[in-house]
């Protein structure tokens, strides 16, 4: 097992290039590995396991339904690398596909950070509300977000 491995967690479109934005403000020299969990590669040296997202963006229903079975596979999904990896902690830039492997982390005492969506000024995302609670560290993009989270630190853009 490798040490220092990190979960990244995204989803498509901003999610994902928030993610790719964060890897770049990260130091040459850093000694972090890293594995990812969303629906696109982030690059060919991260390890990646493919999920869909979890929600219909039309109909309530299959959003139900999708989120369902979604969250079994992503409980599966998390046993199969806690036992691959020895996983520090993650950082996820959204969606709700990141709830899971935060709360498994978190009741195995590892780090978890959030990054909220850059898209968001005057209101919080549905992931983010929970995640405030949730993840050990919380950063948002834009300064208008700290009168709605307190407690988060900002980070500027990634």
């Amino acid at each position: 097992m490798k040490d220092k491995v990190v979960l990244l967690i995204f989803g498509e479109g901003g999610h994902h290039k928030e993610m790719m934005l964060f890897l770049d403000s990260l130091p040459l020299n850093h000694s972090l590995t890293f594995i990812s969990i969303g629906p696109d590669i982030l690059s060919p040296d991260i390890e990646h396991f493919y999920t869909k997202d979890v929600r219909d963006k039309h109909s309530r229903f299959k959003s139900i339904l999708k989120a369902s079975i979604g969250l079994v596979k992503i409980n599966f999904l998390m046993l199969k690398l806690l036992t691959r990896y020895k996983l520090n902690g993650a950082v996820s830039t959204g969606p709700g596909v990141a709830l899971i492997p935060f709360l498994m982390l978190k009741l195995l005492g590892r780090k978890t950070v959030f990054i909220e969506t850059f898209c968001r000024f005057y209101t919080r995302s549905f992931t983010g509300k929970i995640m405030y609670k949730l993840a050990d560290r919380f950063l948002v993009q834009n300064k208008e977000l700290t009168a709605l989270y307190p407690n988060a630190e900002y980070c500027g853009r990634l």
